[in-house]
């Protein structure tokens, strides 16, 4: 009779992309997808890579890759995930510019609390420029390396998340307060997760941004990890998403609505989680 394998059984999931999204105007068109590459459930490694690429030179790059590995078990019985986006000069419609922008997530899985831990080294934006000018993000240091050490092993959590999050969207919803009432009910209407109580029994998710501030010139205004464009819209950076059993992560959101060019795009968003049993 074949022996069984008694050891925990993991389904794990992972994928990311270099550059999505859509146009409304000058003309309706969906942007085709970027490096898409996904983990599969019992772990393994893919890879996929774009060249040069450009859509009617709204926004176009020099190259991208993305880059999932999973394995199933590790010696202590967890599971571990690595997931990695890259773009190289980025240009979007000639505002926003970037010489190399990396996200990337280590994700561990295992029976201890919490199931779902994580660390975000590796994640770089590069010679980021917006409006002609350099701007330099200021990392949240929460997020780069948890105060507490035993914390997942090190890792981050969901409560982490959850906590640096409320700091920087009551900073958030603070700052629009003297805009104008359009930006601040937008600021309410998408970002008020931020502050909101965790769910019941300990679920929903948690909303926080790796970017706590960034200096910006050229017109510009910026609110946290939200740049406000003139004649061009919105760009937000770094955004987190947790949850219990899974991590999101977004280097670029562009919301193109203030120019004769509409629509929204995202650059190397990268997400992992799975689940395990015995």
């Amino acid at each position: 009779m074949t022996s069984l394998d008694l050891k925990k059984l993991y389904s794990l999931r992972a994928d990311a992309n270099a550059l999505g999204g859509y146009l409304e105007a000058p003309v309706a068109r969906t942007l085709p997808t970027l490096a898409p590459v996904a983990l599969p459930a019992v772990g393994g490694f893919a890879m996929a890579r774009s060249e040069a690429f450009t859509a009617d030179e709204i926004v176009s790059c020099s190259s991208a890759y993305t880059r999932v590995l999973g394995q199933e078990c590790c010696p202590d019985g967890s599971a571990s995930i690595l997931v990695t986006a890259v773009i190289e000069d980025l240009n979007i419609l000639e505002v926003v510019r970037a010489e190399r922008i990396v996200t990337q997530l280590s994700i561990t899985l295992s029976d201890e609390a919490p199931a779902i831990g994580f660390c975000v080294s590796g994640t770089v934006f590069e010679g980021l420029r917006i409006a002609g000018h350099e701007c330099r993000p200021t990392l949240n240091k929460e997020l780069q390396r948890p105060r507490d050490s035993k914390s997942a092993g090190g890792r981050l959590a969901c409560e982490q998340v959850r906590q640096a999050g409320r700091v920087q969207g009551e900073s958030l919803l603070s700052g629009f307060k003297d805009g104008s009432e359009e930006a601040h009910r937008w600021v309410v209407s998408r970002h008020h997760r931020m502050t909101s109580d965790p769910a019941a029994g300990g679920g929903g998710y948690a909303l926080a941004s790796l970017v706590d501030h960034l200096e910006v010139a050229g017109g510009c205004r910026s609110f946290g990890h939200i740049i406000d464009i003139p004649g061009f819209g919105q760009i937000l950076l770094g955004e987190l998403l947790v949850s219990c059993d899974a991590v999101q992560l977004i280097g670029i959101r562009a919301q193109l609505g203030c120019c004769p060019v509409r629509g929204k795009i995202t650059i190397d968003a990268i997400g992992g989680g799975g689940t395990g049993d015995n």
